[in-house]
């Protein structure tokens, strides 16, 4: 049976994802990425017009879907009840996708190519979801009125840095559960270590 396009253009996506992932960016090639898919090369750029248009479509679905759900299901959320949500999900996707992040982390820090995809194509859409909702806080009085970029900068590398040391040392979080963990990340962000 032949495959309709979206089936084809899923197939492309899931194999660049996995030749990203073994090679990196710069050593993937869409040949490569061509054969783990089944279809001549051609083929990719009738879909994506470029490898780093390509990379973009293989990371935004994994890492702003989420998000994009999280705002239209939280609506009539609060902002402390969507940001424990953000950080639930966050944590779930983070260990749902650890190569992923792996790869994603890796390739930005040394191509400044994959770093501007990333940040252009998938990072500046994100804090615009997520910056109305510290500015409701703010509003609200329930946050502080600090600067956006440092507080979710602050906010996202303890849940980054929290799934990359469960993977790195797996099982030696007490925590049983993501929503535990994320119920203390929160309590800890929020109110420190200080007793007042």
């Amino acid at each position: 049976m032949r495959k309709s396009v979206e089936d084809r253009r899923q197939d492309i996506l899931e194999a660049a994802l996995t030749v990203f992932a073994q090679k990196g960016f710069n050593g993937s090639t869409t040949a490569e990425i061509a054969r783990a898919a089944g279809v001549a090369e051609g083929t990719i750029f009738r879909h994506f017009a470029t490898k780093k248009e390509l990379l973009i479509a293989v990371l935004k679905p994994k890492v702003l879907e989420g998000i994009i759900y999280l705002d239209k299901e939280q609506r009539e959320a609060s902002p402390l009840e969507f940001f424990r949500s953000f950080l639930k999900n966050r944590l779930e996707l983070l260990k749902e996708n650890d190569s992923l992040f792996r790869f994603m982390f890796a390739e930005a820090q040394y191509h400044e190519e994959v770093r501007e995809a990333l940040y252009k194509g998938i990072l500046e859409q994100g804090i615009c979801i997520v910056k109305p909702w510290f500015d409701k806080g703010v509003e609200q009085g329930i946050f502080k009125p600090l600067p956006f970029i440092f507080m979710v900068r602050s906010f996202m590398g303890m849940a980054l840095f929290y799934g990359i040391f469960n993977h790195v040392f797996p099982g030696l979080s007490p925590e049983k559960t993501i929503d535990e963990a994320s119920d203390q990340i929160l309590e800890l962000f929020l109110h420190g270590l200080l007793v007042k």
